[in-house]
């Protein structure tokens, strides 16, 4: 039975991902409702082969299920998916301290600097699929408390990506005399915040239906919508510029709706938005105690 749910599930997952082609004439179908992803509760081997590498890792000070860890267990990755964009799914939620990349098998693990940073990524995420390079991931709690790397060739990759990560971080909060880091860190050279209108409005577009859209392209942070010169108007901000650089590329000119609602795209001047509500009209994923100011 299980097995065939799970045939179900890809089946209606390969149907939506078909309404988001260039040239489609709607991107909203099948894809009406598209909640999380069932992630398997069976926890990771205690051994994994670090790609074509004979080198193994063994999590330090093994847990058992999925009680909360510093440690984050992420699956189904694409096969040339970067460092980078794994560090940037951790990137909002506090510092990524350790990256153990398993390409070979579509894996990876993040150690992020607080267990209370990641229980707020594995929460988020148990709400919001995640999203690298069009390809939804699965994300859930290690059974180890802490990673022990080696020195293998891909590890000293991964880890050359997790200090350059942390040098832009550290250069963020010298700038902003602040201490806390930028949670918007621009991997790609790009702005993460795309300013969306949304021409032809025949029928409404809510904040939901544009996260729906967007976060089939990565991790969308914020939302703000507004009406400026008589057009829907919204400012969407992603962990990072690379996920705004794709979602631009696959949706810009494509309409929501058959023959109307047509999305015109561009870079946003801003590195991050202030959301000071949740409603409606604006969200903060990363913040739901925010007030909904009615």
């Amino acid at each position: 039975m299980e097995n065939i749910r799970r045939l179900l599930r890809r089946i209606f997952k390969k149907s939506c991902f078909s309404s988001l082609q260039r040239g489609s004439d709607e991107l909203l179908s099948a894809c009406a409702t598209n909640g999380p992803y069932i992630m398997s509760n069976s926890s990771p081997p205690g051994e994994y082969t670090n790609g074509n590498d004979s080198k193994k890792f063994k999590g330090e000070n093994r847990i058992s299920g999925n009680m909360p860890s510093r440690v984050i267990h992420i699956r189904k990755l694409p096969n040339d998916i970067t460092e980078a964009e794994v560090i940037s799914l951790g990137l909002p939620f506090g510092k990524v301290t350790n990256l153990l990349m398993l390409k070979g098998k579509n894996q990876a693990f993040i150690e992020m600097n607080t267990e209370e940073a990641a229980n707020t990524m594995v929460s988020y995420y148990g709400t919001v699929t995640p999203y690298l390079r069009s390809h939804p991931i699965y994300i859930q709690y290690s059974n180890h408390k802490e990673l022990k790397t080696d020195n293998s060739p891909n590890q000293a990759r991964a880890q050359a990506a997790l200090q350059a990560v942390n040098a832009v971080q550290n250069a963020n909060m010298a700038i902003a005399g602040t201490g806390v880091p930028d949670t918007a860190v621009n991997l790609a050279g790009q702005s993460p915040v795309l300013r969306i209108i949304v021409e032809n409005l025949f029928y409404p577009v809510t904040l939901d239906v544009l996260h729906q859209i967007f976060s089939k392209f990565g991790t969308v942070l914020k939302i703000i919508t507004f009406t400026k010169n008589n057009q829907f108007q919204a400012l969407l901000q992603y962990a990072d510029g690379s996920c705004a650089q794709h979602a631009k590329l696959a949706l810009d000119g494509q309409n929501i709706y058959n023959a109307c609602c047509t999305l015109r795209i561009d870079f946003s001047k801003l590195t991050s938005l202030n959301v000071k509500y949740n409603n409606d009209k604006s969200r903060d994923y990363t913040r739901p105690d925010l007030p909904s100011g009615d």
